[in-house]
């Protein structure tokens, strides 16, 4: 793979995950971002029913912007069932929709995830192989990324770790996938913390897998907010730059080591000194 040239500053737009924020509605947590250090806000699409009207309504007085909306679809594209196959195709196409009308660069679709689909057993008895899902997924693929391409944003693949998922945990596997596509509107999602369990050198795997990366995800070694754990960032920003990456920096944690007040604006410190 040839390497691209890293960025000027090697400084990225942070964004930082919607439902740890704290806040009476949309503005007030927009607000709070904004106050904590962060440039961009990722929504969770799983709970966007509980916020969709609100924010829709508050979107051109939102103070910061829109990155990126993750999951938020029902069933999966590597279902059994071509019904759940069909429902999750109409799914993503709405979301990308939502993106585009919210300005956001993607969403982030992980394939396969146990806390999701209850199927996911008996999917892979009647799939049996790794390489059956790639053909059932890569069946579904360049439609979509089609459908994203023409809406100017990106449908993301992202291995998520082996607890999680039994189907797509690395992002060599990733970028196979993405290769095969060979899409403009398909891309990558890079978590720092999924990887940290299934990437032997996560520095390497970035490296190689970085024409497809447009995204990135990151959390501390317990997944809450980066700093207060031991998680090493250098040497993953270190391979983001070396790939030019040019994309948003996420803070996808699902907990908080104390206070958001206390603790998010040393995270978005922490951060942006380690991309200076």
């Amino acid at each position: 793979m040839t390497t691209k040239t890293a960025s000027a500053t090697g400084v990225w737009p942070l964004a930082i995950r919607l439902e740890v924020l704290p806040g009476d509605g949309m503005l007030e947590k927009f607000s709070n971002a904004a106050a904590y250090g962060f440039d961009a806000i990722e929504l969770p699409g799983r709970y966007l029913n509980e916020y969709r009207d609100e924010l829709l309504a508050s979107k051109h007085r939102l103070p910061l912007k829109v990155s990126s909306i993750s999951l938020g679809f029902r069933g999966s594209l590597v279902s059994a069932d071509e019904k759940h196959r069909r429902t999750c195709r109409d799914d993503i196409v709405g979301l990308l929709d939502l993106c585009a009308d919210l300005g956001a660069m993607g969403l982030v679709m992980p394939p396969l995830l146990r806390v999701d689909t209850l199927t996911q057993a008996s999917d892979r008895d009647r799939w049996q192989s790794s390489e059956d899902l790639d053909a059932v997924l890569l069946a579904a693929l360049p439609a979509l990324a089609d459908a994203a391409y023409r809406r100017n944003v990106s449908l993301l693949l992202e291995p998520v770790n082996r607890f999680e998922t039994s189907y797509l945990t690395t992002l060599g596997h990733a970028s196979r996938l993405c290769a095969q596509v060979n899409h403009p509107g398909l891309g990558i999602t890079a978590d720092f913390f999924h990887m940290q369990i299934e990437e032997l050198k996560p520095a390497a795997a970035l490296r190689e897998a970085g024409h497809w990366i447009k995204h990135v995800h990151v959390a501390e070694n317990t997944r809450v907010e980066p700093g207060p754990g031991s998680l090493d960032f250098h040497v993953g920003f270190d391979a983001l730059r070396e790939i030019g990456y040019q994309g948003y920096v996420v803070v996808e944690c699902r907990g908080l080591s104390g206070p958001a007040q206390d603790v998010l604006p040393h995270s978005s410190d922490f951060l942006r000194r380690l991309m200076k």
